[in-house]
C-alpha cells in the first residue's frame, strides 16, 4: 500500500514536528499506536495517547443502546460499530489509520506487523458486520462471486486494464475551484426546492413544493427568468418527488410522494405552464408503483423521444407515453446469484437508482451496494453485475461513452471502469458484454480526515460527471455535494493518481483519490451540484449549485490551459 503524498501525507500529524514520538512503546502489545485527534478550531492534530491500543469486541445480540456486531474502541474510548460510517482511510506508507469518531482521529502504528494485523482484524469485522457471515474465504467468494473476487474482495486489477489516461493532457487544477466566479440568486418564493433539473437547451429548472421555477441558461451559469409554473392538477396542488425533462425540454414528467398516486406520473407542458396529463403505470391490469424515472439516454431530453425508464424495488421498465399503457419493454429482473435465480432473494435486493449512457445503456444501483449494467437492447438480464462494497448506492451516473460509472454512497464515491477487451480482441464495455474476470477494482473518492470534520460528517449526495452529449469527448470533472459544500475532482487526475502502477492511499485495499477541492461553504445544505451542458462551456466548465432556498452559478473551471 502506498500514499498520495500531495494530500494524505499533508494530514500526517507528525509531519510538521512538535510532538515527542517515542522510538518504541514501553509495552509489547502488537497493536500499540499513537492516537491523535483533529482540532478543527486551530486546524491541527493533538496527541491524546502515545500508547493507545485498538480493541475489537463483539456484541452478540441487540442491546438497549448497541446493535449486534463488532465494535472498535481505542484504549477504552468510543465504542463504535465497525462500518463505513467510520470513514476509515489507510495510509500504508506511514502505517496510519484515519477515521471519524465524533471528530477526525488517527492512529499511527509503531510496527508494520501491528499495522497489518489491525488491518486484517478490521477488514474481517467489517465483512461480518456487513454480510452477517463469518469472514472465511468460502463466504467471501460467495458474496463477491468467482469472477469478481480479485477485483472487489482484494482490490486487484486484471492483467490488462483500460484507464484512458493517454488523452491530451489538460491542466485543470481542482484547487482553482476555490477561485470560481459565483453569482448568487434567491428563489422567487420561500417554498423549498427538492431537485435541480438541468436543461441542455434554453432553460434549467428548480423543482419545488407546488411549483417549478424556470432559469435561463447562459454561458456562465443560469439567470432568473421570473417564470414560476404552478403545479395544480384538477384543482389539487402537486409536489414532485422525482422529475425529468422530455420532448425537447418542452415537457416535465414527475412522480409524486402522494401514496395514493404511487402508480402515476404527471406531465407538465412547460410552454403552457400547466400540468396537462396523468398516466398510470400498469401491467396486465395491475398498477405498478415506480420509485425512480430516467431519460432513455444522456441526450434524450433534448430529442423528440416518447419513451423513458422506470424503476421500482425489483423491476426495470421502459414506458412509452404514446399510449395509455404503451410499454415497450418490461420484465421482472432476474438477479445473477451463484446459487441461481431466487425471487424471494430478489425482493430484498431493492433497486434504488439508475442512469443511462449516450447509447441508452442502463446502470442500476441497489441498497445492497450491487451495481448492474444492462444493454439498451434488453432489460431482462444484466450483462455485468458488480458486487459492490456493501454500502447502499444512493445515486449513479455514467459517462457518455459508457466506459465509466460513478456510484455514490454516503461516505465515498465508486469510480468503476467498464471498458475491457473480449476474447476475440474487440474493445467493448460491460454494458454490451459480460466482463467476467476482466473486471477492474473500483477506485474510491473520499474526503481527507480534516474535511470530514469540516463538513460535520455530512453524507455525499449525487456524484455527477461533466455533462457532454457528443461521442469522442471525455468528461473532465466529477462533482459531489456534501453538507454545505460542493466537492470537485479532476477526472483525468483521478485516473492518473489511481491507475495501474500509481501509488495511492487505500480504503480496505482499494486505491483512493484525495486530490480534490471544495467550494465555499453555503448558508444551508447543498441540495444538488450539477454541470451545465457542454453547449454552455467554451473555455471553461460551468456549474450550478442549489440549496433549498438559493441557487449559485459557478464559472471559471479551465478546460484548456
Amino acid at each position: 500500500m502506498g500514499a498520495n503524498a500531495s494530500r494524505v501525507d499533508a494530514q500526517d500529524p507528525e509531519a510538521s514536528g512538535g510532538f515527542v514520538v517515542p522510538a518504541a512503546p514501553s509495552q509489547e502489545h502488537p497493536l500499540v499506536a499513537r492516537l491523535y485527534v483533529f482540532d478543527i478550531d486551530n486546524n491541527k492534530w493533538l496527541q491524546q495517547n502515545s500508547e493507545a491500543i485498538p480493541e475489537f469486541s463483539k456484541v452478540d445480540e441487540d442491546e438497549d443502546d448497541m446493535e449486534a456486531g463488532w465494535y472498535l474502541a481505542v484504549s477504552g474510548q468510543f465504542d463504535l460499530l465497525i462500518s463505513e460510517d467510520l470513514r476509515l482511510t489507510v495510509d500504508g506508507l506511514t502505517k496510519t489509520w484515519y477515521f471519524y469518531a465524533g471528530t477526525s482521529r488517527c492512529l499511527k502504528f509503531y510496527s508494520k506487523e501491528g499495522f497489518d494485523l489491525a488491518n486484517q482484524r478490521y477488514d474481517n469485522c467489517l465483512f461480518e458486520n456487513r454480510y452477517k457471515l463469518e469472514p472465511t474465504e468460502e463466504n467471501k467468494k460467495k458474496i463477491y462471486e468467482k469472477d469478481a473476487y480479485d477485483a472487489w474482495a482484494l482490490g486487484q486489477d486484471p492483467a490488462e486494464i483500460f484507464f484512458d489516461v493517454d488523452e491530451p493532457e489538460d491542466h485543470c487544477d481542482p484547487k482553482k475551484f476555490n477561485h470560481l466566479r459565483e453569482d448568487h440568486a434567491s428563489h422567487e418564493d420561500d417554498s423549498e426546492a427538492h431537485q435541480l433539473e438541468m436543461g441542455g437547451l434554453d432553460n434549467s429548472f428548480l423543482i419545488k413544493d407546488g411549483s417549478v421555477e424556470v432559469f435561463r441558461n447562459v454561458n456562465d451559469g443560469v439567470k432568473k427568468s421570473g417564470v414560476s409554473v404552478k403545479l395544480n392538477f384538477k384543482g389539487t396542488p402537486m409536489t414532485p418527488q422525482k422529475a425529468l425533462l422530455a420532448n425537447q425540454e418542452s415537457n416535465l414528467l414527475f412522480l409524486t410522494p402522494d401514496t395514493s398516486k404511487k402508480s402515476s406520473i404527471f406531465r407538465v407542458d412547460l410552454e403552457r405552464e400547466q400540468v396537462v396529463s396523468e398516466w398510470t403505470f400498469r401491467k396486465d391490469g395491475v398498477d405498478i408503483p415506480m420509485a425512480d424515472i430516467a431519460t432513455d439516454s444522456k441526450s434524450a431530453q433534448m430529442d423528440l423521444t416518447s419513451t423513458f425508464m422506470g424503476l421500482d424495488s425489483n423491476r426495470l421498465c421502459r414506458w412509452d407515453t404514446r399510449t395509455a399503457q404503451g410499454k415497450v419493454q418490461e420484465q421482472e429482473v432476474e438477479l445473477e446469484y451463484s446459487t441461481g435465480k431466487d425471487y424471494s432473494v430478489a425482493s430484498k435486493t431493492l433497486f434504488r437508482c439508475m442512469a443511462t449512457t449516450g447509447e441508452g445503456h442502463v446502470a442500476l444501483g441497489s441498497y445492497d451496494g450491487r451495481i448492474r449494467l444492462y444493454t439498451d437492447r434488453s432489460l431482462t438480464k444484466a450483462k455485468t453485475a458488480f458486487p459492490g462494497l456493501g454500502s447502499p448506492i444512493t445515486a449513479i451516473d455514467c459517462s457518455y461513452d459508457g466506459k465509466w460509472v460513478l456510484a455514490t454512497t454516503d461516505t465515498y464515491v465508486l469510480v468503476i471502469s467498464t471498458a475491457f477487451r473480449t476474447k476475440d480482441g474487440a474493445m467493448t464495455t460491460g454494458f454490451k458484454a459480460a466482463m467476467g474476470k476482466s473486471q477492474s477494482a473500483p477506485r474510491l473518492l473520499k474526503l481527507l480526515p480534516s474535511d470530514v470534520t469540516k463538513t460535520g460528517n455530512a453524507p455525499f449526495t449525487k456524484a455527477r460527471f461533466t455533462w457532454i452529449t457528443e461521442q469522442g469527448k471525455q468528461e473532465r470533472w466529477i462533482v459531489v455535494s456534501c453538507g454545505t459544500y460542493s466537492v470537485l475532482w479532476n477526472f483525468r487526475q483521478v485516473k492518473m493518481s489511481t491507475g495501474p502502477g500509481a501509488s495511492a492511499a487505500t480504503t480496505g485495499g482499494f486505491k483512493t483519490c484525495f486530490d480534490y477541492s471544495m467550494s465555499s461553504s453555503k448558508s444551508e445544505t447543498v441540495m444538488d451540484s450539477a454541470f451545465m451542458h457542454d453547449n454552455f462551456n467554451s473555455t471553461t466548465s460551468n456549474m450550478v449549485v442549489a440549496t433549498k432556498h438559493d441557487i449559485y452559478s459557478c464559472a471559471g473551471m479551465d478546460i484548456d490551459d
